[in-house]
């Protein structure tokens, strides 16, 4: 099924998977892969490392929870250090996203 539709707070992220579990709605997403720059050395690397699942409840979304199962990237840089991407729709190690916890 092919559809196009602003979720709100998930601007620029692609979904790949739409589920019904119960009463919930989970969505699959991720961001574009693009450059980032180390924490650590302040290099810009764009080579991934790896990829970590992460649960993420959502605002309603038709009147049912929605839970986000995020695919983050974790990038390695030339230094040796290993960070997650930024991400516009959630803090880093937070179960909750920005929209949820604005309301």
């Amino acid at each position: 099924m092919n559809f196009n539709m602003n979720i709100p707070g998930l601007k620029g992220v692609t979904v790949h998977k739409v589920e019904e579990m119960g009463e919930r709605i989970v969505l699959h997403v991720s961001i574009p892969k693009k450059e980032h720059q180390c924490p650590a050395c302040k290099n810009i690397t764009s080579k991934v490392h790896d990829y970590r699942i992460q649960k993420i409840n959502h605002l309603k979304w038709f009147e049912r929870l929605t839970v986000l199962f995020y695919k983050r990237r974790r990038y390695v840089c030339q230094c040796g250090k290993r960070f997650s991407e930024k991400s516009p729709f959630v803090d880093k190690y937070q179960r909750f996203s920005k929209e949820w916890n604005q309301v």
